[in-house]
């Protein structure tokens, strides 16, 4: 089984593409990327920091069945990381 996502601005789809000899456990997996679609929105903040970077925000998910046009679950999501780099390293093209 192959899954094949999609984004764009403000959706992204799943597509599962089959493949010889599949499984129970794969046609469940298709059926329910199938019929289901995944909405998120947003906001993400990325700032520099000391040594790194900073990502703050907050990220609403919606999955929406849509067979039955009801949404199925809502998730907010808080995002707070920072990635911190020790030391880069930037090669110079040797001048002769």
């Amino acid at each position: 089984m192959k899954i094949v996502l999609t984004c764009m601005r403000d959706w992204v789809r799943l597509y599962v593409l089959p493949e010889v000899g599949m499984s129970i456990v794969d046609d469940l997996v298709e059926n329910l990327v199938e019929r289901n679609t995944v909405k998120l929105n947003g906001t993400l903040t990325i700032s520099l920091v000391d040594g790194g970077l900073a990502v703050k925000g907050r990220l609403l998910s919606t999955l929406r069945d849509q067979r039955k046009g009801k949404d199925l679950l809502h998730v907010d999501i808080p995002v707070d990381a920072q990635v911190r780099v020790s030391d880069v390293v930037i090669p110079l093209p040797q001048i002769r």
